[in-house]
């Protein structure tokens, strides 16, 4: 039960510090991606069911705050934190370096497929040289943020005892 609660805490915690955090228009309106972080922390530490869990309510709750259309973000959570799993087993997460790395480039990805949806859906037009600040500043902002989240998170789950002694995570409850 402890897990759960952990994740909706974080996952609410996620939600208001994207939605409060301001994005700047000389940043092309790029956000925090607190939620994108969580995603990654579940994918980095937990099985794939758990992790696919993460990253469905946080695209939801992404998509519902923003002016996306419903299950862009959840599309493209489900992508990122299924291929992050995938490298669940060979990377350490506690070192600073991997949530920055992860984050840097799942940043930018879901930039990049967000934009590419949009814009093969008629949404919005192209314009390249906003992209390529988008995922620029993405990128920096998913190595600030994703750091953050996995302190975080990281925290509650020792805290409420759902740390194994190794430091990975166990999935089943």
């Amino acid at each position: 039960m402890t897990t759960w609660v952990v994740m909706i805490i974080v996952l609410v915690v996620g939600g208001l510090l994207q939605s409060l955090l301001p994005g700047y228009a000389f940043l092309g309106h790029v956000k925090f991606p607190f939620l994108l972080a969580f995603v990654l922390y579940y994918a980095l530490n937990w099985d794939v069911a758990v992790a696919l869990l993460a990253a469905l309510l946080a695209g939801l709750l992404q998509d519902v705050l923003s002016p996306l259309p419903l299950g862009y973000s959840a599309f493209c959570f489900c992508a990122v934190g299924w291929l992050a799993n995938r490298w669940r087993q060979l990377v350490l997460t506690e070192p600073v370096i991997t949530p920055l790395f992860f984050g840097g480039i799942a940043s930018m990805v879901v930039t990049l497929t967000q934009y590419v949806l949009l814009v093969r859906g008629d949404l919005i037009e192209g314009d390249w040289g906003r992209l390529v600040l988008r995922l620029i500043v993405a990128g920096i902002l998913g190595m600030v943020s994703t750091p953050l989240m996995f302190l975080f998170a990281g925290l509650l789950d020792r805290l409420v005892g759902n740390v194994e002694e190794k430091g990975r995570l166990d999935g089943a409850e």
